[in-house]
C-alpha cells in the first residue's frame, strides 16, 4: 500500500472528476423523467381508449420497449412488450400518430463522461509519471546543465569553530585576519588596506582544510558557497566556464561571502601540459574563466575566494600569483602537541578511563593526520561498545591504532606451521636490523598475524616528528626493507626465498632512486633529476640523457648492494637472535619492542659470558 500512500492525491483528483460527471449526468436524467410521468402498461391503453373515444390526437414513439405517449401537454411513459394486437389497434386508429425509433441514444452527458473520461485519466496519470521523474532526477538537465553545483551553507547551519580546529594553529591565526575583514571591512578600507582575493590551503590529505574554511565562515558568520573542482569538468566544451561564470554570479548576489573550492587541481593544473599529443580544452576553457572572474570583483566586494589541494606543485603559475590566490596557507600534518589537540576534541564526549594517556598516544602516532587521529578514536569507541565496555580504555586505544596503521588482522586465516615459522624469520629480518641499526627508526613491534595482504609486519615508530631524513638515515631504512630478504635467505639458501619479499625490494629500490634523482645522496653527486612538473610529457621525456641514465641505474645498484652487504654481516652476528625471535613470534604471534628488550637482554648476557670464556 505504499504506492497508493505516496500518490494519494492523484487517486483524490480522479474520484472527485469522476463523481462530478456521475452527478451531472444522474441530475439530468432525474430532470428529464421528472418531466414526464411514468405509469403502467394498462394504464397507457386506458389513456389512448380515452384520447380515442373523445377525439382527442395522441402521439405514440416506440423505442424498443419503451413507449412515449404524448397527449395534448401531457407526456406519459411505460414500458411494454411489442404486441401485434395492439400495434395493429393504434395503427388502424386515426387519431394517433404512431411512430417507431432505433436504440435510445446516450445522454450528452452520458457521451461526455464515456468520450473524455479515458482521455482525462491519461493525461492525470502522464502529469503523475511526469513529477515522480522530476522529483527523482531533479530539474531538466537541458535547463541546469550549465548551473553550478554549488550548494550554499548559510551561517545558521554551522558548526565548525576556530576551537573545533586543532594541529594547525599557524594556520588559524593567518586566517583569522580574513574573519576580522569580513567582519569589519571599514578598518581596512580606511587604511587604504586591501584584502587578499584569494587564500590557497594546501597540505596532505586529511589535515583539516575544508574544515579550517568552514570555521572560517562560521566565525565571520557569512554564506559559504562549497564547490568541488571536480564538478566543472565536464565533457561538453563550455559547460564547466559556464557553471564558473554562474558561481561568481550567485556570490556577487550573497555578497559578503566566501567562495570555496576543493580539489583546486582538478581544474588549475598547468597549462600546455599535454605538449603535442593535445592539451584539454575543457578543462583550460574552465581555468581561463576562473582567472577572468578573480580579476573581474574588487578586492573589498566582500568576496573572498577559498581553495584547497593536495598537490599546490601542479597548480598553474597564473593562478598562484598576487592578484588571484594571494596567499597561501601551509596546513601540514600536526606535531605531537597538535595530535593530542585533536585527540582531546574527538574524546571529549566519549567516557575515557582515567589511565588513558593521550600525550602518550599522541607521540606514538607520527605521520598521522587528524582524519587518521578522528578514525582511530572511533575506531577505539567502537571495540569499546563491541566488548560491553563502558569505558574506552589504553588497550582499546592501542588496538585500534594497531587497526588504522596495519589494518584489521586476518585471525581466521589459516596458516601452516611452515607458512608461519617462514613468516616469522622473515620478519625477525626486518626487526633484528631496526632494534640494533642506530640510524633505524625505533622497533615498536613485530607480528606474524596477518593484516590485509601481508602475512606479517614489523612495525617502527619515530621518538619523535620527523621531517627530514639524512644519508645515513635513508641507508638504514633499506638495510631495514631488505632484512627479511636477507633472514630468510641465511635460513633458506638462495633457492628458499619467498615471494613475499617483493614489495620489500620494490620500496628498497624507490627510496634509492630518490636519494639518487632527488636528494644528491648517490655517486653522481648534488645534482636533481626529479621530474619538472611544469613541463610537457614530451620535455621530461627527454630532460635526461641516455648517459646519465645509465648513471643513474648503476648509482642505485650502487646503493642496494652496499646496503645489501652490510645488513648481511650484521644480521650474520645475531643469527642467534634471529632464531630465538623467529620461536617466540611462533609462540606468541606478536612480541612488542619491549619484550624483545627482555628477551635480547638474557641472550646478550649468555653471549658475552661465552665470548668472554673463549
Amino acid at each position: 500500500m505504499n504506492w497508493y500512500r505516496g500518490n494519494k492525491s492523484y487517486f483524490i483528483w480522479v474520484f472527485v472528476l469522476v463523481a462530478v460527471l456521475f452527478v451531472m449526468s444522474s441530475r439530468l436524467a432525474r430532470q428529464e423523467v421528472s418531466q414526464s410521468s411514468v405509469v403502467s402498461y394498462s394504464r397507457a391503453l386506458t389513456l389512448l381508449d380515452s384520447a380515442s373515444d373523445q377525439g382527442t390526437s395522441a402521439e405514440v414513439v416506440i423505442r424498443q420497449d419503451r413507449w412515449t405517449i404524448t397527449l395534448g401537454d401531457k407526456v406519459y411513459k411505460t414500458t411494454a412488450p411489442l404486441s401485434e394486437e395492439v400495434l395493429k389497434k393504434l395503427s388502424e386508429d386515426k387519431s394517433v400518430e404512431l411512430r417507431f425509433l432505433g436504440a435510445e441514444p446516450p445522454s450528452v452527458w452520458m457521451t461526455l463522461l464515456i468520450s473524455w473520461l479515458p482521455i482525462v485519466f491519461i493525461f492525470i496519470v502522464l502529469v503523475y509519471v511526469f513529477r515522480s521523474i522530476m522529483k527523482k532526477t531533479g530539474p531538466s538537465p537541458m535547463t541546469t546543465f550549465s548551473q553550478t553545483k554549488s550548494r550554499v551553507i548559510l551561517p545558521s547551519e554551522f558548526g565548525v569553530k576556530f576551537d573545533d580546529v586543532a594541529g594547525c594553529q599557524e594556520a588559524k591565526e593567518e586566517l583569522v585576519e580574513l574573519v576580522e575583514f569580513l567582519r569589519h571591512p571599514h578598518r581596512f578600507v580606511k587604511l587604504g588596506g586591501k584584502m587578499p582575493k584569494g587564500v590557497l590551503l594546501y597540505g596532505p590529505p586529511g589535515t583539516g582544510k575544508t574544515l579550517l574554511a568552514k570555521a572560517v565562515a562560521h566565525e565571520a558568520q557569512v554564506p559559504f558557497i562549497l564547490s568541488s573542482g571536480s564538478e566543472f569538468v565536464e565533457m561538453y566544451v563550455g559547460v564547466g566556464a559556464s557553471r564558473v561564470r554562474d558561481l561568481f554570479a550567485r556570490a556577487k548576489k550573497m555578497a559578503p561571502c566566501i567562495v570555496f573550492i576543493d580539489e583546486l587541481d582538478a581544474i588549475g593544473k598547468h597549462r600546455g601540459g599535454g605538449g603535442h599529443t593535445g592539451g584539454n580544452d575543457e578543462r583550460e576553457q574552465t581555468l581561463n574563466q576562473i582567472l577572468v572572474e578573480l580579476d573581474g570583483f574588487e578586492e573589498n566586494s566582500g568576496i573572498i575566494v577559498m581553495a584547497a589541494t593536495n598537490r599546490v606543485e601542479v597548480l598553474d603559475k597564473a593562478l598562484t600569483r598576487p592578484g588571484r590566490f594571494d596567499r597561501k596557507v601551509s596546513v601540514p600534518l600536526p606535531d605531537s602537541r597538535g595530535r593530542e589537540q585533536i585527540l582531546k576534541i574527538h574524546t571529549a564526549t566519549a567516557p575515557l578511563d582515567r589511565q588513558v594517556d593521550l600525550k602518550t598516544l599522541a607521540a606514538t602516532t607520527p605521520g598521522l593526520s587528524g582524519a587518521d587521529l578522528a578514525n582511530l578514536v572511533n575506531e577505539a569507541c567502537i571495540l569499546a561498545a563491541m566488548k560491553k565496555s563502558s569505558k574506552v580504555t589504553n588497550a582499546h586505544l592501542e588496538e585500534a591504532k594497531d587497526k588504522v596503521l596495519m589494518g584489521k588482522p586476518r585471525k581466521s586465516l589459516q596458516i601452516s606451521e611452515d607458512s608461519r615459522r617462514a613468516t616469522a624469520i622473515h620478519e625477525a629480518g626486518h626487526a633484528i636490523l631496526a632494534y640494533y641499526l642506530e640510524d633505524a627508526d625505533p622497533l615498536h613491534k613485530v607480528t606474524i598475524v596477518p593484516h590485509g595482504q601481508a602475512l606479517g609486519l614489523t612495525v617502527q615508530m619515530p621518538t619523535d616528528d620527523r621531517f627530514s631524513w639524512n644519508k645515513k638515515e635513508n641507508i638504514a631504512r633499506i638495510k631495514v626493507l631488505l632484512g627479511g630478504y636477507i633472514a630468510e635467505k641465511m635460513f633458506f639458501g638462495e633457492d628458499g626465498t619467498s615471494t613475499g619479499v617483493s614489495n620489500d625490494l620494490l620500496r628498497a629500490k624507490q627510496l634509492a632512486e630518490r636519494m639518487v634523482k632527488d636528494f644528491g645522496m648517490g655517486s653522481i653527486g648534488p645534482m636533481y633529476f626529479g621530474k619538472n612538473t611544469n613541463n610537457s610529457y614530451i620535455e621530461r621525456a627527454s630532460e635526461t640523457s641516455e648517459a646519465y641514465k645509465l648513471e643513474f641505474d648503476q648509482a642505485v645498484e650502487e646503493i642496494i648492494r652496499r646496503s645489501l652487504k652490510e645488513a648481511e654481516g650484521l644480521l650474520e652476528s645475531k643469527r642467534e637472535h634471529v632464531a630465538l625471535l623467529t620461536t617466540s613470534l611462533v609462540d606468541n604471534d606478536t612480541v612488542t619492542a619491549k619484550e624483545l628488550e627482555g628477551i635480547f637482554g638474557v641472550l646478550d648476557i649468555y653471549i658475552q659470558e661465552d665470548e668472554e670464556k673463549a
